[in-house]
């Protein structure tokens, strides 16, 4: 009755009565037995035992009430009151039968009690268990101890029956619900589940408790580690390569109360901290490796702080194999979702990379040569290749500390740490600039200036400072593993870095090594020509200048390849970016390797004269965009314009055929524009076979419909016939491969009954030219083309081209070259002259008062042409006989003429009517006909001729007083 009245006792949380009662629960057990029965002062303790050793007691009734009963039971307070008296009656009754045979439930029943949540509770069953331990025979001893360090490893603890009353959290620590109740019992949580309609939660409310008790269990277990690990040392000795790495890893606990347990059973197991981690230090880092990725972030935050503590200023060489793993995980945990294991993921990152720079020191021989084998593939590819911005930035700080210190171990790395460094040059580049790059796109001079300065920064980045390192180390043994690394990522490359960065890097190991190179210029070659179509002009230039260092090392025929390649290119491609990709590889070719340019000249110029015609696009500026570019190798190439069309002429007029046989528009035009270069150029000097050549293909282009910029064709067999005259002329050229004169007059008169009227101004203009220089008779045919449009009224006033209409100005520019045109076919045949002087002249003069100013600098023109070659004015008798016909020419010509003469806002006008003017009065007076013109003109004349001496022009003014002496004084 006395016990189980002490027994009741168990509910109050009072320690200090707990350690009375416990007390008390002892000596009622032993009843006589016990100690306190015996008379200190008149008995022995020899003469205690043999009285009571015959009689009864209760302590084993009362260890099974204590280990079935109160130890299970699922009140904490009641299973601390347990704990307490258990511990009492070990310690008062250790010697006793029933006890040392009852010592493994004892032991079972603390080590349950360990995994309390009350700190109390389990450093009381800590002291249990070194009681326990006391009192325990050897093999009692090892097994206590394999069961502690079970529990240590893995957290297992005894199981308790939960109830509605079992209490799962500390009261406040998930604070409480809205009407102030405590969320601790499994009730409690199972009342605010439901009332969240969220049954799941209870689960994740049991995860969690599960994962405290866990925790709990085996900072109980650490208590009595603590304990017996200063007796235990024999029977520990078999766990501590298995302890050793764990405990080191618990020191790190982010639980300060866990950390400080596990702390001090390291220093009860370790007495020589330094010792004993260099002896098991593979055994640790292999126990990180795997707690680094758990899924409970306090034991991957405690693996990242035991890794950043591990590994300074130890000796690592037994270790070397570990770190690239090691780096691969802490990369990985550097991007993890909490905060603070992300911040001791940064300490262990921060810490390998100085761990690893050290040791991958050339000085440190084959140790050195291990590491760097492991970690510089594992940084390259989990570091750089990363999408996190921080783990990029200690991956690319560690490469290029690495890259200083390794020297020539880094040799066999050189290909994966040269492509791997070039890729990233892009990736690495603010994000802002593609933005700003996307944004600006359509203004081209601003696109330019930015990748200039992208490109710019990107050579003196850390990562091209560690690329240009590496170059010093790349010989014969790199490269073919290098090599076929670096045109693939050439042709894969998209980053603008990247890009320039392999060109840069091909430009330097030609320069470093170029002999070896030799043998893999081709391949370079070809990679770098397909990167030649690039949007960019800044790559466009780089890989321009890359292919100009190549070829310094090239084989001929890889550069006469590469040649024929481009011209193909230029040739086929519609293209304009590929056109002056063909450009900026050429002149890079001439900048860097003239000595290569001069060796393929007759291959490589006429294609850049082909190209110097290119027409210029409107607006286009001044540098890559036009013919500038082309324009610089023909002139350093060349001794001269001339002097270079006469060394290639058969390879030009080749390649000009070929452009004008093209099925390209623009491409005949440009063949046509570089035939009239020629032509104007060598002039008389050009004959056959190459003129004929010239012509016939010429002529075959201007067959068939009329197409844009066609008009070319017409300029340049104009510029050919008026240029070659004397070689086309010559009889001993009339062969069936040269064009005769009249096959191309034939050819043209032709193209002037076209439709297009853009077209029909250059085929008028180039007939009028022809016919003028080779002076021959097609009037007739020429004026019934002309004459209708030229008839036809239309008001015009002297700004309708600058205000009107496409038409308008078309139209306007069509009657200009159809009047010059006229003049210029003007033929000196009499005959011919007789049958249409009079319609000529007759319209000539109507045409001034009627057309704009241009059209009528043009009929002023027309007249001075066909008072040259008037034949009735440079015979004096025929002129007496045909005096009336003058006269009447005279009384048309002479009023409109007085208008031009009077025209005050154009000069030209002015200029243009005086000099027909001063020929038509020479021409009679020189004839002493100038009684031809009637008094009342001559007056008119005089009057404006009067007005000019005044003219602000002075040749003006000084010809029109000449001609005023020539006319009768006024009176």
């Amino acid at each position: 009755m006395v016990i189980e009245g002490l027994l009741d006792c168990a509910q109050p949380k009072q320690f200090d009565l707990h350690f009375t009662v416990g007390d008390a629960l002892v000596c009622a057990a032993m009843g006589p037995c016990s100690p306190a029965a015996r008379h200190v002062w008149t008995t022995t303790e020899e003469d205690f035992r043999a009285r009571v050793k015959d009689h009864a007691d209760d302590v084993s009734w009362l260890l099974d009430l204590l280990l079935q009963k109160y130890v299970t039971s699922n009140n904490p307070h009641i299973r601390q009151a347990s704990c307490i008296w258990l511990v009492s009656v070990v310690k008062g009754c250790s010697s006793h039968t029933d006890v040392q045979g009852k010592l493994h439930e004892i032991q079972s029943a603390f080590m349950g009690l360990l995994s309390e949540s009350d700190e109390l509770t389990q450093d009381i069953a800590s002291k249990g268990l070194g009681l326990v331990y006391d009192n325990c025979s050897k093999e009692q001893k090892d097994k206590l101890v394999a069961s502690l360090v079970d529990t240590l490893m893995t957290g297992k603890r005894s199981k308790h029956e939960v109830t509605s009353e079992t209490k799962v959290f500390e009261e406040g620590s998930l604070g409480t619900t809205p009407d102030g109740k405590n969320l601790s019992t499994y009730k409690e949580l199972c009342s605010i589940a439901t009332d969240l309609n969220q049954p799941d939660l209870i689960y994740k409310f049991m995860h969690l408790a599960n994962h405290n008790a866990l925790w709990n269990s085996r900072k109980g277990a650490a208590f009595g580690f603590s304990t017996i690990a200063a007796q235990a040392g024999e029977q520990l000795a078999p766990y501590l390569p298995k302890i050793v790495p764990r405990l080191y890893r618990y020191q790190f606990d982010p639980n300060p109360k866990i950390q400080q347990a596990m702390t001090s059973i390291w220093h009860a197991v370790v007495s020589d901290n330094k010792k004993t981690v260099d002896t098991y230090l593979k055994q640790i880092v292999q126990d990180l490796i795997k707690t680094l990725t758990s899924n409970q972030w306090r034991v991957r935050e405690s693996s990242c702080l035991a890794v950043n503590d591990l590994l300074r200023g130890r000796q690592l060489d037994d270790v070397i194999e570990e770190l690239p793993i090691l780096w691969e995980i802490c990369l990985k945990v550097r991007d993890d979702i909490k905060e603070s294991v992300r911040i001791a993921a940064d300490l262990a990152c921060k810490t390998l990379s100085r761990v690893s720079v050290k040791v991958c020191d050339v000085n440190n021989g084959a140790v050195g040569e291990r590491a760097i084998r492991g970690v510089m593939p594992c940084l390259l590819k989990n570091g750089l290749g990363s999408q996190v911005e921080e783990v990029r930035g200690i991956s690319l700080d560690t490469i290029v500390k690495i890259s200083r210190n390794a020297g020539a171990l880094l040799k066999p790395h050189i290909p994966l740490i040269v492509t791997a460094l070039l890729e990233s040059l892009s990736g690495l580049e603010p994000q802002m600039l593609n933005y700003l790059s996307l944004r600006i796109g359509s203004n081209q001079a601003a696109q330019d200036k930015l990748d200039t300065a992208r490109i710019a920064a990107s050579k003196m980045s850390p990562m091209m400072e560690t690329v240009n390192q590496c170059v010093q180390y790349v010989d014969a043994s790199i490269l073919p593993e290098l090599i076929p690394r670096l045109t693939e990522l050439i042709r894969s490359g998209v980053g603008l870095g990247t890009k320039a960065g392999c060109a840069n890097f091909i430009m330097s190991i030609t320069r470093q090594c170029p002999q070896d190179v030799t043998q893999y210029a081709g391949k370079l070659l070809s990679a770098l020509l397909n990167g030649l179509s690039d949007k960019s002009t800044s790559i466009r230039r780089s890989y321009g200048m890359a292919i100009g260092h190549v070829v310094k090392i090239a084989k001929d025929s890889s550069v006469d390849k590469l040649i024929r390649k481009l011209k193909v290119w230029y040739m086929e491609k519609e293209d304009a970016t590929a056109r002056l990709a063909c450009g900026v590889t050429l002149r890079a070719i001439n900048e860097t390797s003239p000595d290569v340019l001069k060796r393929h000249t007759a291959l490589a110029l006429p294609l850049v004269f082909l190209a110097m015609h290119e027409k210029k696009k409107e607006g286009s500026s001044e540098g890559d965009n036009n013919t500038t570019v082309w324009e610089e190798v023909w002139l350093d190439a060349t001794p001269g314009t001339e002097g270079g069309i006469r060394l290639y002429l058969k390879e030009l007029v080749d390649i000009m055929q070929t452009a004008l046989e093209s099925q390209s528009w623009h491409m005949k035009a440009q063949g046509a524009a570089a035939m009239s270069t020629v032509a104007s150029k060598l002039g008389e000097t050009l004959g056959p076979p190459h003129l004929g050549q010239v012509l016939k293909a010429l002529l075959v282009g201007l067959g068939g419909r009329t197409w844009p910029g066609k008009e070319a064709l017409l300029k340049s067999v104009a510029k050919v016939c008026v240029s070659c005259k004397s070689a086309i002329t010559d009889p001993l050229n009339q062969t069936e491969d040269q064009p005769s004169i009249d096959q191309i007059t034939n050819a043209i008169m032709k193209e002037c009954r076209k439709e297009n009227l853009a077209y029909k101004i250059e085929a008028v203009r180039a007939m009028g030219e022809i016919l003028d220089c080779y002076e021959i008779d097609r009037f007739q045919e020429f004026s019934d083309i002309l004459y209708p449009v030229l008839k036809k009224e239309t008001k015009n006033t002297d700004d309708d081209d600058d205000r009107g209409s496409e038409f308008t100005r078309l139209n306007s520019k069509f009657k200009a070259t159809a009047f010059d045109s006229l003049g210029l076919a003007w033929p000196a045949v009499k005959e011919t002259q007789e049958e249409h002087r009079a319609e000529m002249w007759l319209l000539l003069s109507n045409s001034i008062s009627t057309s704009t100013w241009k059209e009528q600098v043009a009929v002023l023109k027309s007249m001075n042409k066909f008072l040259d070659k008037l034949v009735m004015l440079q015979d004096g008798a025929l002129l007496q006989t045909q005096s009336a016909n003058v006269t009447t020419m005279v009384d048309q010509v002479i009023p409109p003429l007085c208008d031009c003469l009077g025209n005050i806002k154009y000069s030209t006008i002015r200029t243009e009517a005086l000099e027909v003017t001063y020929k038509l009065i020479h021409k009679l007076t020189g004839a002493s006909q100038l009684s031809l013109i009637q008094a009342e003109h001559q007056l008119k004349l005089g009057q404006v001729l009067d007005n000019m001496s005044n003219d602000n022009i002075p040749e003006l003014k000084d010809k029109a007083k000449e001609l005023r002496k020539l006319l009768p004084s006024q009176r």
